[in-house]
């Protein structure tokens, strides 16, 4: 008899207890999956009790539905209590509900409630709903608690729709017009703003307000090809002297384009054009049609007149200027060389008598007591210039096909990677860490593009990864390590790079696991280091690494080219090695010589030996610049029939 002394509750069952303790020990998800809903009237009772959950349920009185949960939540006023719920459609029902019960992934009872009587009709009574079962139960523990469902077959309530609705709509955003706003990746409205600025708008090419008037301020207004005079021995961006000389084509091309071939000679090369010249010349105007210089072509050049008088600064003879004679010292065709020649000069316009003035003619002489000279006005000595681009905007109107071709030459024909100068480097106790300090070194990229870097001093350790350490850990034990500098071109940023020379050994990293961004290297060294990864006491000057004296072979029998492995104590990398050789025989008076060799063939072989004076008497020897053709391999040949002691020992490499 349901009354209102009647209590409704939720319990977790003794298996949900002990499934939710288990899942708090073990840190596993509990996955809740199912709700079912029953009558608690198997008997078909007109009035039945109202059921009483119990911990020890293992399944409802009368369940009639079991269906997946639409949803389980913690309860946001209580976060120890769950709330879990399903929706029943309109097309079910026709039976009570007193009694719920929640089931897991296992299919195991792990939560029952009772609740008020509820019957859910039938579309087919008259009556028909769709109807929400939630139900709230208290738990130790929601961190593990999780929901399992299938998409297509839950079904979500209006306020559930709506609340997502809100939930996912951003809050507190004020109405209004903007320019710019910002979305998430729904497309939803997430903020919005009006900035001032071309910047604040995201547009990075174009010139600030600041930058544009600054170049209006710098620019000039001339055209190119304008002729100016500047008063001192400078000149200005945007301007070239008229000093004759050839320019390129590609680097002017809209001085080309206007002064043509109109000053060229005809040895300026493909691609080129030449200015004209204009040093210590007056400029005059051009007569264009006038008739005050007729018969004169633009850029053409033209000497001085020549004034005359008989040297008492009162007579003036007048020349007859139809005479050709009197017309070449006039200097109209002035020679540049003497020659005699009689000139016929009068006194007066009417006069009959010629004036004697048979001579010498050169430039500066005196004709029979006239002076002949050539006149000029006070002046300043000037730089004439043309306008050759718009500085400061477009300075030179740069080819970029011609420029993209010459760097790409320069890049073929530049510096090989790795080459450098005033390297240094020093281990002087077993260490972890080095440092290089490298005055100038050179590094490329996979495309052959260079980059020279300045005052390098960087340092890298054996227990790190990545720039400044190992390119992937942990460092080999008794091995040798190839040594790269580093740059990332956007960042500006450069480091080392330490890596298994079995990995990279090249003069540029070759290896997988170059860092993100950094695209140039170079070879700078290849260092040992010892059983626990530390680097071996050395010292590197240029590219020659200074060891202590270790052996790399020890022979007491007579051998021909024996292949000797020296890959770990010197590094792939190395070109040379530097050494001493020991021998001693066992019995006097017989000789032994032990060679070394990079080929198996001898080549390039260092010796040592001679007779022994006495039993194991040793000699000595020193060796250098052994070539290795053959990365980290020696070849050993021994003579001799008694042989004590054969060996040979490293002291440096040339990398």
């Amino acid at each position: 008899m349901i009354d209102a002394n009647s209590q409704f509750f939720a319990i977790l069952t003794d298996v949900g207890m002990a499934k939710q303790a288990n899942a708090d020990a073990l840190g596993i998800p509990w996955l809740i999956t199912q709700m079912g809903v029953g009558d608690a009237n198997p008997n078909g009772l007109a009035d039945p009790p109202n059921p009483v959950p119990s911990t020890s349920q293992t399944k409802l009185l009368n369940e009639w539905r079991r269906k997946p949960l639409n949803q389980l939540k913690i309860d946001p006023v209580n976060p120890a209590v769950i709330i879990a719920e399903q929706i029943i459609p309109a097309d079910e029902g026709g039976k009570w509900i007193r009694e719920i019960g929640l089931y897991d992934a296992d299919g195991d009872l792990v939560a029952v409630a009772n609740c008020a009587p509820s019957f859910k009709p039938l579309l087919s009574q008259g009556s028909g709903r769709t109807q929400i079962v939630r139900m709230n139960f208290i738990v130790t523990s929601t961190g593990n608690i999780q929901l399992k469902i299938d998409p297509a077959i839950v079904l979500a309530s209006r306020a559930y729709v709506d609340a997502a609705i809100l939930e996912v709509l951003p809050k507190n955003k004020p109405a209004g017009q903007y320019t710019r706003v910002k979305v998430n990746d729904r497309g939803v409205f997430v903020s919005g703003d009006n900035p001032e600025t071309l910047a604040g708008m995201g547009i990075k090419d174009t010139y600030t307000k600041t930058e544009i008037e600054a170049m209006i301020a710098q620019a000039s207004a001339l055209p190119v090809g304008a002729t100016v005079a500047f008063p001192l021995n400078k000149v200005a961006p945007g301007f070239l002297e008229l000093d004759g000389s050839v320019k390129s084509i590609a680097v002017y091309p809209d001085l080309a384009a206007f002064l043509g071939t109109a000053f060229n000679k005809g040895d300026e090369g493909v691609g080129n054009f030449r200015l004209p010249e204009s040093r210590g010349e007056f400029l005059r105007g051009w007569d264009h049609g006038r008739g005050v210089d007729a018969g004169r072509a633009v850029g053409s050049w033209q000497v001085g007149t020549a004034t005359y008088g008989d040297g008492d600064g009162v007579n003036l003879p007048i020349p007859n200027l139809n005479d050709p004679k009197h017309v070449r010292v006039l200097g109209l065709e002035y020679d540049s060389t003497a020659v005699v020649e009689p000139v016929a000069v009068y006194a007066t316009p009417t006069a009959t008598t010629q004036l004697n003035m048979d001579g010498v003619q050169a430039p500066g002489t005196a004709y029979v007591g006239v002076d002949f000279m050539r006149t000029r006005p006070r002046n300043i000595a000037v730089v004439w210039c043309i306008k050759a681009w718009n500085a400061p905007i477009n300075q030179g109107n740069i080819d970029i096909a011609a420029l993209a071709e010459r760097v790409s030459f320069i890049g073929e024909n530049g510096p090989v990677a790795g080459a450098m100068r005033n390297l240094k480097a020093t281990v002087p106790t077993p260490s972890t860490n080095i440092t290089f300090a490298i005055e100038e070194v050179v590094l490329r990229d996979a495309a052959g593009n260079g980059v020279r870097l300045n005052n390098f001093n960087k340092s890298a350790v054996t227990t790190a990864v990545g720039v400044g350490g190992m390119d992937a850990g942990p460092a080999p034990a008794s091995a040798v390590l190839s040594i790269y500098a580093i740059f990332n071109p956007a960042t500006k940023v450069s480091g080392l790079l330490l890596c298994n020379q079995a990995v990279s050994s090249s003069n540029t990293y070759a290896g997988p696991n170059l860092p993100a961004g950094f695209t140039f290297s170079a070879l700078v060294s290849g260092w040992g280091v010892d059983a626990s990864g530390m680097f071996r006491v050395a010292n590197q000057v240029d590219r020659q690494v200074n060891v202590a004296l270790t052996t790399i072979i020890n022979m007491v029998t007579a051998q021909t080219a024996r292949p000797v492995d020296i890959s770990t104590i010197v590094p792939l990398c190395a070109r040379e090695i530097d050494g001493i050789f020991q021998v001693a025989a066992s019995t006097a008076g017989n000789a032994l010589t032990l060679s070394l060799s990079g080929s198996p063939l001898g080549h390039g072989a260092r010796s040592c030996g001679g007779v022994s004076s006495s039993v194991n008497a040793s000699m000595q020897s020193a060796f250098s610049r052994l070539s290795l053709p053959t990365p980290g391999m020696i070849y050993a040949t021994t003579t001799g029939p008694t042989i004590a002691q054969a060996s040979a020992y490293l002291y440096s490499y040339t990398i």
